[in-house]
């Protein structure tokens, strides 16, 4: 029998604010989940993206803006994507970053790819992305900084591929990831991230919002983004045996 790659479908939710200091929210975020009809066409898995521009450079926002519009062309620039894939584009994003004047425009970025029974993670910066397994909170992202300054980011010029960090596991149905920016993780730490989720009754877009509004409660000072995606099926070959049988049960940890 023909083997077909299992895919997963997930959707995602997000919610943002505006930092009480800025003008402008500089952070940006991307869902091209299944309930993205070209995408669920397309057949190559989900693909969600969180980047924050880098406030003290003149044009953060403006490079935030464009890591998202280049995550917009990947299902359709990629014939047969891969994790390298999702590398080359960020590459060729810091490459046109760099084109406007060395610290002029820069961004962080964290893309969650999730397509073929794998879980793919490529991160420039202090952005952080979190996945939950059987009640569990894992951060998988590092954290770019040197001393209070940010160590890596998107428009740093060749060292990008030093410090760029790609991660990939195998992915199961109930998995939940959350993305989110640093204007989060200052203020409210990975377990209370994870308590957005209960308390949202199991829906993603509350429990993006839960987060917000605990960020908007605590007095956060910086722009802030939180994106929620839910695996909830994964769509296998009929010819390969599973030994899971379903979602995760998440139970609260004492």
């Amino acid at each position: 029998m023909k083997h077909t790659p299992t895919l997963p479908f997930a959707t995602g939710a997000a919610a943002s604010r505006t930092s009480p200091r800025h003008e402008q929210n500089e952070d940006q975020y991307r869902i091209l989940d299944v309930n993205h009809l070209a995408v669920a066409a397309l057949r190559k898995g989900t693909l969600f993206a969180v980047a924050d521009g880098v406030s003290t450079s003149r044009r953060g926002k403006y490079a935030a803006e464009l890591m998202c519009s280049r995550v917009d062309t990947f299902f359709d620039r990629f014939q047969a994507p891969r994790v390298e894939s999702l590398t080359q584009l960020v590459n060729e994003v810091d490459w046109e970053l760099r084109g406007l004047g060395h610290g002029q425009a820069a961004c962080t970025v964290s893309l969650l790819w999730l397509a073929y029974g794998m879980a793919n993670v490529v991160h420039v910066g202090d952005s952080q992305l979190y996945r939950v397994r059987h009640g569990a909170c894992t951060r998988i992202t590092e954290t770019h900084r040197g001393g209070r300054s940010l160590g890596a980011y998107v428009g740093m010029g060749p060292r990008i591929a030093d410090v760029m960090q790609v991660w990939q596991e195998p992915l199961f149905v109930g998995d939940l990831f959350l993305l989110v920016t640093d204007g989060v993780t200052e203020v409210v730490p990975p377990d209370e991230l994870l308590d957005a989720w209960w308390t949202g009754g199991g829906s993603t877009q509350r429990a993006a919002t839960t987060i917000i509004n605990e960020v908007n409660r605590r007095g956060g000072t910086d722009d802030a983004t939180a994106l929620v995606v839910d695996v909830f099926a994964v769509e296998h070959d009929p010819s390969e045996e599973t030994t899971f049988s379903g979602r995760t049960d998440f139970v609260r940890p004492r």
